[in-house]
């Protein structure tokens, strides 16, 4: 009866894990670290189409994410035709809107959406834990009461997927594409599992 009971509880165990490291291979974090250099020039006005899709309402414009201080970043959302969606400031663990229409200032979409362009323009990260098999580097690291998982493409290095998850859940997936040589992102895709919000990025000018 003793075995029967530790089989189940390690089938349990494994069945639990998240998916997201489960055929990875564990590794010493020492010399590890975290860097999202997307959106990391002060110089650069990083400019896209953006489409938004919160709760079945389409949204579709021009996103401008400007560094303006060294832990700081602009990000505004307009249409086409020049009105503002939002216009929101993320300094740190702080952040300030400037404006931002009713349709998404709702508790539940704007704080999604702070936490989604945080963990966007997030530049450097503390390393917990590290993962590797022979396609990706994957460095955990901790983001409140959940996790962040950065996936690099190897040999070369490239970030190109962050996962922000729970213990036993993934949450939202951002995905980088097209990276080119001054290191910006021409594509980029966040997708959320547990609400109704998508967004795509394609790169306009840099």
């Amino acid at each position: 009866m003793r075995y029967l009971l530790i089989s189940v509880f390690l089938i349990l165990f494994s069945s639990c894990k998240l998916a997201t490291v489960k055929n990875y291979t564990r590794n010493d974090v020492s010399n590890a670290t975290i860097h999202n250099p997307y959106f990391s020039n002060k110089k650069i006005d990083y400019v896209y189409k953006a489409d938004i899709n919160v709760y079945g309402k389409f949204l579709s414009g021009i996103l401008i994410l400007k560094k303006i201080a060294d832990n700081k970043h602009r990000i505004v959302f307009t249409s086409q035709f020049g009105n503002t969606f939002f216009d929101i400031e993320i300094e740190n663990n702080r952040h300030t809107v400037n404006t931002i229409v009713p349709e998404l200032n709702r508790k539940i979409i704007l704080n999604t959406l702070l936490k989604d362009f945080s963990l966007l323009i997030r530049e450097n990260s503390e390393v917990i834990e590290k993962y590797s098999n022979v396609s990706y580097e994957v460095l955990k690291s901790p983001f409140n009461e959940f996790s962040n998982y950065y996936f690099y493409k190897m040999p070369e290095f490239i970030l190109h997927r962050v996962v922000h998850a729970t213990k036993r859940k993934e949450k939202l997936n951002i995905r980088f594409e097209e990276i080119t040589k001054d290191q910006i992102a021409k594509k980029i895709f966040i997708d959320h599992y547990t609400i109704k919000l998508n967004i795509e990025l394609n790169l306009l000018k840099n």
